[in-house]
């Protein structure tokens, strides 16, 4: 696939609730969450041809006393009062995450925002796309490692599984949607921003 042809895939219409349905059946535990008050966040997808391969990168947060620790994802995090906006907290979390500079990388498209009902986190996807393979050091505070992940590995229909998720001490979730890659299980709205990806590259 060129340059060319993947950002005008990128760009095409966001498939949206179609896309993170078949990843979220397990949401209906938390339906009488949805009218708490909801915190903004986004994350920075950056995609880069290296070897003549698309691909993009997750990490895997360090382990920590919160909702989210040691889960695949992507960079990213809330606004500081400094943001100017949430594709800014996009690259400056990934900056300080993985030392991707804030300046590098094309926006092509932002993604639709996927909600987390556990933390109350209204997330904005954006992706930027790279000339160059981004040089990578991760921030050991926040990253235990991190992931380059091949789109044709995402692509493909054998990397769609599913899993057993404890999501706290009441509830446990079984056959959760997950995506296996890099031998990772990558779950949750993370999941759900893959498969709208997915859907958008793999468009005919």
């Amino acid at each position: 696939m060129t340059k060319s042809e993947l950002i005008e895939r990128l760009q095409g219409i966001l498939p949206g609730a179609s896309a993170h349905e078949a990843f979220a059946p397990y949401r209906k535990h938390f339906e009488h969450q949805a009218g708490t008050i909801r915190k903004k966040a986004a994350v920075g997808i950056h995609l880069y041809l290296h070897q003549e391969v698309w691909h993009f990168l997750l990490i895997e947060r360090s382990s920590y006393d919160g909702k989210h620790s040691a889960q695949m994802a992507f960079p990213g995090g809330k606004p500081e009062s400094t943001d100017l906006h949430l594709e800014h907290t996009a690259r400056r979390e990934s900056e300080e995450e993985l030392a991707i500079p804030s300046v590098n990388g094309e926006k092509i498209t932002e993604l639709s925002m996927v909600w987390i009902p556990v933390s109350s986190f209204e997330v904005s996807p954006f992706v930027f796309l790279h000339d160059v393979r981004p040089s990578i050091e991760i921030n050991q505070r926040e990253v235990a490692h991190y992931y380059e992940v091949k789109i044709d590995d995402l692509l493909d229909e054998t990397t769609v599984s599913t899993t057993s998720i404890q999501v706290n001490d009441q509830v446990h979730l079984k056959e959760v949607p997950c995506f296996v890659l890099n031998d990772k299980i990558v779950w949750g709205a993370t999941a759900l921003i893959l498969a709208e990806l997915k859907m958008l590259i793999k468009k005919d």
